[in-house]
C-alpha cells in the first residue's frame, strides 16, 4: 500500500512538474513534497520493511534521491551564477545549504546507510521477530530512533533549500531546458 501511495504521489507531482513548464522553483517544491512524504515512511520500522522487501518501492526511493541530487546540482549552478553576478546574501546561504546536502548526504551515503538499516531490520526479524516480546520492541525502537535522526537531517536540508529558493526571486524565471 505504501508503494502505491508513493507511486501515485510521484506521478501526480511529476505531472505538475511538466505543467509548471520546468520551472526550477516548482520542480524543487515538488521534489520536497515527495521527499517529505517518503521520509515519514522511512522513519518507521514498517517503512523499512516496505523499503527492504519491496523492490519497486526501493527503486522509487533511490530514483527520488538521485533526482533530488540532480536538481540540487542544477540549482547550485543557477544560484552560483546569481551569487557571482551580485553577491546576494540569500544566494550565498542557499549555496552553503546545497553544498551541505551534496557533501554530507550524498546518494552513495544514503544508500550505504539504508543498506545497513535493511541488514539490521533483517537481523531483528531473524532474532526476535517470532517472539515479538520486550527485546523485539526495544530493538525496533532503537532502529526507529536511528532512522528518525538520519532522515530528519536530510529532510531539514531539503526543506531549508526549498525555503531559500522562494527568497531568490530571480530563480522564478529560470526554466530547465
Amino acid at each position: 500500500m505504501k508503494k502505491t501511495i508513493l507511486t501515485l504521489l510521484a506521478i501526480t507531482l511529476w505531472t505538475g512538474l511538466v505543467q509548471a513548464q520546468n520551472n526550477i522553483v516548482a520542480t524543487v517544491d515538488s521534489l520536497t513534497i515527495i521527499w517529505d512524504k517518503e521520509a515519514i515512511v522511512l522513519e518507521t520500522y514498517e517503512g523499512m520493511r516496505e523499503y527492504c522487501h519491496n523492490g519497486q518501492h526501493r527503486r522509487n526511493t533511490i530514483k527520488l534521491v538521485k533526482t533530488i541530487h540532480h536538481y540540487d546540482s542544477v540549482l547550485h549552478k543557477t544560484v552560483r551564477d546569481k551569487y557571482d553576478a551580485n553577491q546576494d546574501d540569500e544566494a550565498k546561504a542557499t549555496l552553503s545549504d546545497i553544498e551541505k546536502l551534496e557533501k554530507d548526504y550524498t546518494t552513495k551515503e544514503f544508500l550505504a546507510f539504508i543498506h545497513e538499516e535493511c541488514a539490521e531490520f533483517n537481523e531483528i526479524e531473524k532474532n526476535y521477530g517470532r517472539a515479538k516480546g520486550k527485546t523485539y520492541k526495544k530493538e525496533v525502537e532503537k532502529m526507529e530512533k536511528q532512522l528518525v535522526k538520519y532522515v530528519e537531517q536530510i529532510t531539514y536540508q531539503i526543506d531549508i533549500i526549498d525555503e531559500h529558493i522562494h527568497h531568490l526571486k530571480a530563480l522564478e524565471e529560470v526554466t530547465l531546458d
